[in-house]
C-alpha cells in the first residue's frame, strides 16, 4: 500500500512537470507569438491575443506559433532572373526588383491564417503590381521612350508601385510593405543593338576628331618650324650680304675693287673644268 501511494505521488509529480513545462513558453525578440487551441487562435474578443517577447504562460494543450517581425524582402522571381514587361508603347522590357516588407503586429492571425505560404502570394500580387505600373506608365512629350520614361522618373515609378502594394498587401495577407527596388530595368535587345551601334559610332567618331586634330597640330608644328628655319637662314643670308657688301665698299673705297673682281673671276674660271665665253657676233659686210 505504500509502495503504491509512493508510485502515484511520483507520477502526479511527474506529471506536474510535465504540465508546468509544457505551460511556459519563450518569445524572443523581434518576434510575436500567438496561440491555438485545437486549431483556433486564442482570440481577446475578436481580435487574437498576441505575445511579445518574454516568458509566458499558456494551457499545456495550447500551441504557440512564433513570428518574425524582422524586415524582409522578396524578389520579382525566385532566382532572380529578369521578367519580361510590356511598357505602355508595347516595347518588350526585362526587369528585376524587389519587395522589402515586415509583419504587421496587429494582423498576424490574417498573415498565418488567410494564405497557406504569404510570401508566394505576396510574389505574385508584387508581379501583377509590377506589370500593371510599367504598363500604365505614361511618357511625357519630352520623353522619346517609355523605356526613357522609365529610367528618367524611376523613383515615381517605385512610389506609384509602393502606393498600389501598401493597402492589398496589409487587407489581404496582413504584410506592411516597407519600400519597392527597381534593381535592374533593361531594354530589349533591338534598341540595346541601336544603342551599342550608336555608342560605337560616336566613339569612332571622337577618336576621328582627336587623331585629326593631332595630325593638324603637328603640320602646324612643322610648318612654324620650317617657317622659323628659313627667318632664320634668311636672317644669315642678309647678314652674309651685308658683311660682303661692306667688304666691296671698302675696297671701292681703296680703289683695288676692280683689281679684286678680275682675280676673283681668274680663280674661278681656273678651278672649272668647263668655260662658256659668250661673244658678240661679228657683222659681215
Amino acid at each position: 500500500m505504500t509502495s503504491l501511494f509512493v508510485g502515484l505521488l511520483i507520477g502526479a509529480a511527474l506529471v506536474a512537470l510535465y504540465l508546468f513545462v509544457r505551460s511556459g513558453f519563450r518569445i524572443d525578440n523581434g518576434n510575436v507569438g500567438v496561440l491555438t487551441v485545437f486549431g483556433r487562435f486564442v482570440r481577446d474578443g475578436a481580435r487574437a491575443r498576441t505575445y511579445g517577447p518574454g516568458l509566458h504562460w499558456k494551457a499545456p494543450w495550447a500551441q504557440v506559433i512564433e513570428v518574425s517581425l524582422a524586415e524582409r524582402s522578396v524578389s520579382l522571381t525566385e532566382d532572380s532572373h529578369l521578367v519580361e514587361v510590356l511598357a505602355g508603347d508595347g516595347t518588350r522590357l526585362r526587369v528585376n526588383a524587389r519587395l522589402r516588407y515586415r509583419v504587421d503586429p496587429a494582423r498576424v492571425v490574417t498573415y498565418l491564417a488567410e494564405a497557406k505560404d504569404a510570401r508566394d502570394h505576396l510574389r505574385g500580387l508584387f508581379q501583377l503590381t509590377v506589370r500593371e505600373q510599367i504598363a500604365r506608365f505614361a511618357q511625357g512629350p519630352e520623353e522619346l521612350s517609355a523605356y526613357t520614361a522609365l529610367r528618367l522618373r524611376m523613383n515615381e515609378l517605385q512610389q506609384r508601385t509602393l502606393d498600389a502594394m501598401k493597402d492589398a498587401a496589409l487587407e489581404e495577407y496582413g504584410i506592411e510593405v516597407i519600400a519597392v527596388d527597381y534593381l535592374q530595368i533593361d531594354p530589349p535587345e533591338e534598341l540595346v543593338d541601336a544603342l551599342n551601334a550608336v555608342i560605337t559610332a560616336e566613339s569612332e567618331a571622337h577618336a576621328l576628331v582627336a587623331r585629326t586634330d593631332l595630325q593638324c597640330q603637328q603640320r602646324v608644328l612643322s610648318a612654324e618650324q620650317a617657317v622659323a628655319i628659313a627667318n632664320a637662314h634668311a636672317l644669315a643670308v642678309e647678314a652674309e650680304i651685308r658683311t660682303i657688301g661692306k667688304e666691296l665698299a671698302s675696297l671701292a673705297d681703296q680703289g683695288v675693287l676692280r683689281d679684286y673682281v678680275h682675280r676673283r673671276r681668274l680663280e674661278v674660271l681656273g678651278g672649272s673644268r668647263r668655260v662658256y665665253l659668250n661673244h658678240q657676233p661679228t657683222l659681215r659686210s
